[in-house]
């Protein structure tokens, strides 16, 4: 037999075994990638998927825009906020209250509302206190700050604790920026024996004669 020949006949053998190995290998990926139960798991994925996300941007959408639930941690609030001191300062056996963050978004603030607010020394740290004085106010502080009498400046509000005894608040950093504050409690909904809505006004104990009321609206816009 010529060389030629027989060097045309191995090649034709081998392409031919090359071609029957393709053609297995991908009539096997068909079949894997085209399994009734595979292409179940892979709709059921995405539903899921899709399903996380909506949940996702309902979720976050409706906590920046209409408010959430809060619980209140330690005693600066007290007789308002956690009454009764609990041996075993569990989530439900704090008070639980809905923060509104409609009115934060419109800094529709009043006197006496208890706003909650990021921390100015953690801004990681969540507080909650009663607001006392608004901007153009000006507040004695009876001592308890570094200067007899605070003018709130504009854009700012002075905040404080219910109990005065164990709070740190606007008597030990100052007045508070109001883009700080990010919701305002409303009601008290835990645990069901106190579910109330929560009074804007400032306790008599707190002593609101101490404020004096300013007029910063018509003040600083004619600066």
């Amino acid at each position: 037999m010529d060389r030629n020949n027989f060097r045309t006949i191995v090649l034709e053998l081998l392409d031919s075994r090359t071609v029957t190995s393709l053609r297995k290998q991908f009539r096997l990926s068909e079949q894997i990638s085209f399994h009734p139960r595979l292409g179940k798991v892979i709709r059921f994925g995405c539903q899921v998927c899709k399903l996380v996300l909506l949940g996702y941007c309902v979720g976050n959408t409706t906590i920046n825009l209409v408010g959430y639930p809060a619980s209140v941690n330690g005693k600066s609030m007290q007789p308002t906020l956690n009454p009764v001191p609990s041996q075993s300062p569990g989530w439900l056996d704090m008070d639980w209250v809905w923060v509104s963050c409609w009115r934060a978004r419109r800094y529709n603030f009043v006197r006496g509302d208890l706003v909650v607010y990021n921390s100015p020394k953690d801004p990681y740290e969540y507080l909650i206190k009663r607001l006392i004085a608004a901007e153009g106010d000006t507040i004695k502080t009876g001592g308890r700050y570094s200067q007899p009498a605070v003018r709130i400046p504009q854009g700012h509000i002075w905040v404080e604790g219910d109990n005065w005894n164990n709070s740190v608040d606007s008597n030990k950093y100052g007045p508070v920026p109001k883009g700080l504050v990010s919701g305002v409690a409303t009601h008290i909904i835990w645990p069901p024996s106190r579910m109330q809505m929560l009074v804007s006004t400032v306790p008599a104990r707190l002593q609101p004669h101490r404020v004096t009321r300013g007029e910063v609206g018509t003040e600083w816009s004619n600066r």
